[in-house]
């Protein structure tokens, strides 16, 4: 036999959600059927029924709070910044769903290619974020905690993976969508 741990979140959170459900319908059940029912079996089924009701509750919290941190559910650049030797840096967002944002780096010296660089994934919506040029780094800030410190070095190199590189001609829009098409679903 499986175990409930052994199964998908998803389908854990099914059964929780038939169990509670099954729990109301049994207490209501009791409340309507039995018009004899003392004070005490009355305070009990009903207690029954709203005990039923909390992983509901539990859900609508967890929904109106995943929706607070992540709305409007839309991608875009979140920064786009240049620094005095002519280097660039753009940072997008795309929004995947339920995981819900892919945060990307692309950073470029002027007549190069832009170069791709992870930030995260399965990361609420950035709302604010700025980048800092020094001699030797390029500074990312979410609001005003440091996300990464990338050398300049690394930021500019060539990577193995040419799929890892946009034209130079790219516009921040159209490294919008680029990601929009290789990081969603």
């Amino acid at each position: 036999m499986m175990k409930f741990s052994h199964l998908p979140p998803i389908v854990q959170l099914g059964l929780i959600l038939v169990i509670a459900l099954g729990l109301i319908g049994f207490a209501w059940w009791h409340l309507r059927s039995r018009r004899t029912l003392t004070k005490r079996k009355k305070v009990l089924w009903a207690s029954l029924g709203v005990i039923g009701l909390l992983p509901f509750a539990a859900l609508a919290y967890f929904l109106v709070i995943f929706g607070l941190a992540n709305f409007p559910f839309t991608s875009g650049i979140v920064a786009h910044a240049h620094g005095v030797g002519g280097e660039q840096v753009c940072i997008v967002q795309t929004f995947k769903g339920a995981e819900p944002y892919q945060v990307s780096l692309y950073a470029r010296q002027s007549g190069q290619p832009w170069v791709w660089h992870y930030l995260a994934h399965q990361d609420d919506r950035w709302r604010s974020c700025r980048v800092h040029f020094t001699s030797t780094e390029i500074l990312v800030y979410q609001g005003s905690k440091l996300e990464i410190r990338l050398p300049k070095s690394k930021a500019f190199a060539f990577p193995t993976d040419p799929s890892r590189m946009l034209p130079t001609t790219h516009l921040p829009a159209q490294i919008l969508e680029h990601s929009n098409q290789h990081y969603r679903f």
